[in-house]
C-alpha cells in the first residue's frame, strides 16, 4: 500500500472536473433534439418511462435492483449499495426512429429520427451506509409538427391549419439512499422540475383575410419529492431476494401561460396568466428481484399513476390512471480476482406493457414492446459500456388515431474511480 502525492491528486481532480463539466455541456446540448410525436400535444407531453441506466436492456425494470458499480435511479434506496470509497460519472444518449401508421395518413414523410443525450449524473458513496447522486434527465417531452383542417366555429366552412410544438419538462435531482441495518434501505429523491411547453397554431389566410397565428408558451416549475425503500436478503447460499417500493406524492407545478394572437402583422391579443398550476398525481411502484449465484437476475416491476384525479380534459381527450408492468432478466459472466469475483460482461432482455395517461376518443393509448441489452467493462480503464435496444408499438389505428412503431438504441457510459478523503488516496 502506498500514498499518492498531492500534485498527482490535484491533476486527477482537475481531469475529473473536466470530465463532469464536458458531460453536462453535452447533456445540455442534447436536450434540444427530440423525435416528433403527435400525442405530445396533450397534457405535459410524453412522460419519460426510461431511466437511461443499467436497466435499459431490461425494459427499465429495476425498482428492487441494487448494484455496487452503477447508478440505479429507478429507486433512490439503491444508492446505499454503491461500492465504498468510489465515485461514478454516467452519461446516456439515445437514438430513436419512429414510423407512423394511420387509416387516413396522407403524408409520405411518415418517419422521424433523432439522437440526443438524455441523462448525466454523478454519484458517490459518502460512507459505508450512505450513497448519494445528482443528475439531470427529461421528465417529459413535447415535440410535434402536423397539418390538418379546422372547422370555422358557427359555420360549415373550414380552413387549413399548421400545428407545431416544442419543449418539455426537465428533472434535476439529488438522490440519497441510506442503509438501515443489514437488510433494509430507504431513499429520498429531491427534484426540481422545470421547463416550458411551446405551442403554435397557424390558420391559413386568403386573399381577403390574413394569416392568424396563435402562440402559447406554458412555463412550469416546482420542487418534486419521491421516496423509495428496499428490503434485501440471502434466502439460501445460492439465492438472493430483493423487494422494492417507490412513491411520489401529489404536487402542483407552478404554471405561467403566455398567449399571443396575431392577424398578419396586427396583434389581437397578448396575455400573461400567472398564479396557475398543473397538478402531478400520486405515483406508486413495486418491484421484485431474484438473483442466483450473483449471475442470473430475474426482475419484475409494476408502476401506477393516479392521473384521473387531476381532472384534466379537452376536446375529445382526457387523462386516465396509468399503469406499467415490466419484467427483465440479466445474466452476468464473472471472473475470479482475489478475493472477490469481478463482472466481465452481462446480457439482458425485457418485456413491458403500458396503459398511458392519455385517453383520446375513449381509446386509452397503450404502449408495449421488448428490449435487449449488453454491457461490458474496459480491460484497461474503469470505463463501462452499456448498450440497450428497445422495439415498441404505441397507440392504435382505430378511431382514426395514429399508431407509432419505434426503435430505440440507448448507450450509457459509466466511469468510476476512488473517492478522496483528507487529500490521500490508497491502493
Amino acid at each position: 500500500m502506498f500514498m499518492v502525492n498531492e500534485d498527482i491528486i490535484m491533476r486527477k481532480q482537475v481531469r475529473y472536473g473536466l470530465i463532469i463539466l464536458l458531460t453536462f455541456c453535452a447533456g445540455a446540448k442534447g436536450y434540444a433534439q427530440n423525435t416528433s410525436s403527435p400525442y405530445s400535444i396533450l397534457g405535459i407531453g410524453d412522460i419519460e418511462e426510461s431511466f437511461f441506466n443499467r436497466t435499459s436492456g431490461m425494459a427499465n425494470t429495476g425498482i428492487a435492483y441494487r448494484s455496487p458499480y452503477f447508478l440505479i435511479n429507478n429507486n433512490p434506496a439503491s444508492y446505499s449499495a454503491l461500492q465504498d470509497q468510489f465515485f461514478m460519472v454516467e452519461a446516456s444518449a439515445r437514438g430513436k426512429i419512429v414510423s407512423y401508421y394511420a387509416n387516413n395518413l396522407n403524408s409520405t414523410a411518415n418517419q422521424t429520427r433523432d439522437f440526443s443525450v438524455n441523462r448525466v449524473s454523478v454519484g458517490i458513496k459518502v460512507n459505508k451506509w450512505w450513497g448519494s447522486s445528482i443528475g439531470l434527465t427529461p421528465f417529459s417531452t413535447s415535440n410535434y409538427a402536423f397539418s390538418g383542417k379546422k372547422v370555422i366555429q358557427g359555420t360549415n366552412l373550414f380552413t387549413y391549419a399548421d400545428y407545431e410544438g416544442t419543449g418539455g419538462v426537465n428533472r434535476a435531482y439529488w438522490d440519497n439512499g441510506v442503509r438501515l441495518g443489514k437488510h433494509f434501505s430507504v431513499g429520498v429523491s429531491t427534484s426540481f422540475l422545470f421547463g416550458s411547453l411551446n405551442q403554435k397554431e397557424v390558420l391559413a389566410g386568403t386573399e381577403a383575410t390574413s394569416t392568424i397565428t396563435t402562440t402559447k408558451n406554458i412555463f412550469l416549475r416546482n420542487l418534486y419529492m419521491s421516496y423509495g425503500a428496499q428490503y434485501f436478503t440471502k434466502v439460501t447460499p445460492k439465492w438472493d431476494l430483493s423487494l422494492g417500493a417507490t412513491y411520489a406524492n401529489k404536487t402542483d407545478l407552478a404554471a405561467e401561460y403566455n398567449t399571443n394572437i396575431t392577424s398578419g402583422t396586427t396583434t389581437i391579443e397578448d396575455k400573461v396568466t400567472k398564479n396557475d398550476y398543473f397538478r402531478m398525481p400520486d405515483m406508486y411502484g413495486v418491484g421484485l428481484a431474484i438473483t442466483r449465484n450473483k449471475k442470473l437476475t430475474m426482475l419484475a416491476d409494476y408502476r401506477y399513476q393516479e392521473w384521473a384525479s387531476v381532472k384534466y380534459s379537452g376536446s375529445g381527450y382526457s387523462l386516465r390512471n396509468s399503469s406499467r408492468a415490466s419484467i427483465g432478466v440479466e445474466y452476468a459472466k464473472l471472473r475470479q480476482v482475489w478475493p472477490v469475483p469481478i463482472e466481465k460482461v452481462f446480457y439482458q432482455a425485457g418485456l413491458f406493457y403500458t396503459d398511458s395517461y392519455l385517453s383520446i376518443r375513449n381509446e386509452q393509448l397503450k404502449d408495449m414492446g421488448v428490449s435487449v441489452g449488453l454491457g461490458f467493462h474496459s480491460k484497461r480503464s474503469t470505463l463501462s459500456y452499456l448498450v440497450g435496444f428497445e422495439y415498441g408499438i404505441r397507440g392504435t389505428k382505430s378511431q382514426n388515431l395514429i399508431q407509432e412503431r419505434y426503435g430505440k438504441i440507448t448507450l450509457t457510459l459509466s466511469y468510476k474511480d476512488f473517492w478522496y478523503t483528507k487529500g490521500q488516496k490508497y491502493y
